[in-house]
């Protein structure tokens, strides 16, 4: 059977120099070659139950747990908006509302708001992140687009706070 010879010595490799069996190739013909079987199942002896001899000392050792430092789980980005991403309040002003020109120049370049003058009304058309755009009164063909801070509700109360005042009936 094959796999027999397993606990026969290996035999030596090296050439011995009375050997008469060197091979010679010669390109272009063919050879014949001594044929292989090959099994197609071996045989192996599984054990169900492996007994393990283990000395004492290791066995104590073995008893003794390691303890090291206890990590949290690593963290990893989640999809979307961050957590820490902060909520735009809403916005000050709806579409349609009246509004008042309370400063006539850009908040951060410092340009003019067309040629409007503070105290100018007009009505919001768009509301955007922290911006509007405003048709106002005196050019009703222009729109502009003006900062939340340079705006201020011609509605309501400019305190923002409600006022005690009845509106008319």
């Amino acid at each position: 059977m094959p796999g027999d010879d397993l606990d026969d010595e290996p035999a030596d490799l090296d050439a011995v120099a009375g050997d008469d069996d060197d091979l010679e190739l010669v390109v272009g013909e063919v050879h014949d070659v001594p044929e292989v079987e090959i099994p197609d199942v071996v045989d192996v002896d599984l054990v169900d139950d492996a007994v393990v001899q283990v000395d004492e000392e290791e066995e104590e050792a073995a008893a003794d747990p390691v303890v090291g430092p206890v990590l949290p789980p690593p963290v990893r980005p989640q999809p979307g908006r961050p957590p820490s991403a902060r909520e735009e309040p809403p916005p000050p002003f709806a579409v349609g509302e009246r509004v008042v020109l309370i400063s006539n120049t850009r908040p951060r370049t410092g340009t003019l708001i067309g040629n409007y003058p503070v105290g100018t009304t007009g009505r919001v058309e768009t509301v955007l992140s922290q911006t509007a755009i405003v048709r106002f009164d005196s050019a009703p063909d222009t729109k502009e687009v003006v900062a939340f801070t340079c705006l201020e509700s011609a509605e309501k109360p400019s305190d923002g706070k409600p006022s005690d005042e009845k509106p008319p009936a």
